[in-house]
């Protein structure tokens, strides 16, 4: 059975320790730790020998009480140690002044002296001056600092001013010259460029008029088929209850048997950047019908249509994964003749220009296909039996 232990006290300030202390609560003083174990305990009957370390009192004497260094006895409150040269907390520093009279302090060896600045105490220091400039030879008053001063040179600058510019109106001159030259050349060969352009002057059609005269002119021919050789046509012949196709009286006929239904005939080969050109009549018994022009067709629902009514409008459409897309809506053109009409596309990369009967009344952009096989169009509209007559087409380069 452990013995009971004996209350401790703290060294430094005196207060009570628990046996789990390492420092004290009050003050933060370390505790001496303990031995690791209690010496065993002599026989009974046998005194217990006493082992005093060296420099102990004999036996008898009074205990000798060891205080760590520097402590305080217990109970004493704890002693505030500043660092060297510190005031006392709260406390305003302390200035410490030579005596007046005496000399000052010497540097070590080797050392130059810090002679400090003439300054008054209390006094702030003289602002800086710069030096006062050179005096110059043959003036007692010194320039002033922004003036420039005059010099025997001033001649020969002038001189040299007279030259830069007389080189620069010589340049004037040739430049003005060589315009003048380049506006006559370009006066000369304009006629020559206005000739050889096939492309039109673009216009903006407006409903009943308008528009640009531009007939087709030169290209190289990449398609031609004038129908009067059904054996030679790419175009084939076929008939069910909803359209027929046929050669008769050296044209092409399509009839669209069912009300708003669109039939076409393609061409054969791939075309991009080409011109596309048409001429067709409707007969007098036909329905209300479009004729038209189809180009980039990728399939039976990718293509763009452009379309003519035989009652004055044309319209511009685009067929996206089977849905229709208006590029220009129906617009009403008196160039436009009930019975006949030659029309005409004109691609260029994503530029798509209309024409109808030479003159051009539309033009416009679509980036979604800038290639594609091309053909014949009729539209049917509220009324079965639309019957167009293509008499040719023709793709050129």
């Amino acid at each position: 059975m452990s013995e009971p232990q004996s209350p401790t006290f703290c060294a430094q300030c005196g207060s009570k320790l628990s046996p789990e202390d390492r420092f004290c609560t009050e003050c933060g003083a370390r505790v001496p730790e303990k031995s690791a174990a209690t010496p065993p305990k002599p026989p009974a009957g046998v005194p217990p020998t006493v082992v005093l370390p060296p420099g102990q009192p004999p036996a008898g004497a009074p205990p000798t009480v060891v205080l760590p260094p520097a402590q305080p006895p217990a109970g004493a409150p704890p002693t505030v140690v500043l660092p060297p040269a510190q005031p006392p907390a709260g406390a305003p520093p302390t200035v410490v002044l030579p005596p007046a009279g005496s000399p000052p302090p010497q540097s070590p060896p080797g050392v130059p002296p810090v002679i400090p600045p003439v300054q008054s105490v209390g006094t702030p220091p003289d602002p800086f001056l710069p030096p006062p400039p050179p005096a110059y030879s043959g003036s007692s008053t010194p320039p002033n600092p922004f003036q420039i001063p005059a010099t025997t040179d001033m001649t020969a600058k002038s001189t040299n001013n007279w030259l830069v510019w007389g080189l620069v109106g010589g340049g004037g001159c040739l430049l003005l010259l060589f315009v003048v030259a380049c506006i006559l050349v370009f006066i000369s060969i304009f006629p020559t460029l206005d000739t050889a352009s096939n492309n039109p002057v673009p216009t903006s059609a407006t409903t009943g008029g308008g528009g640009a005269v531009a007939p087709v002119t030169g290209g190289q021919v990449l398609f031609r088929d004038d129908f009067e050789d059904p054996q030679a046509s790419d175009l084939g012949e076929s008939e069910d209850r909803s359209s027929r196709y046929a050669y008769e009286q050296g044209g092409y006929v399509i009839e669209v048997k069912e009300s708003e239904t669109l039939a076409w005939a393609l061409v054969e080969g791939t075309y991009r950047d080409v011109v596309i050109e048409t001429s067709y009549s409707v007969p007098q018994n036909s329905a209300k019908v479009a004729a038209g022009l189809i180009f980039h067709y990728q399939d039976s629902n990718n293509f763009y249509l452009f379309s003519v009514s035989n009652d004055g409008y044309y319209a511009l459409e685009l067929l996206k994964d089977d849905r229709w897309v208006t590029l220009i809506d129906w617009t009403k053109h008196n160039v436009i003749n009930a019975a006949k009409n030659r029309i005409r596309v004109v691609l260029n990369s994503d530029e798509i220009t209309l024409f109808i009967n030479d003159r051009q009344v539309e033009k416009t952009r679509d980036p979604t296909f800038t290639s594609g096989e091309i053909g014949l169009a009729v539209t049917s509209f509220d009324k079965a039996g639309a019957i167009v007559r293509y008499d040719e087409i023709t793709i050129r380069r």
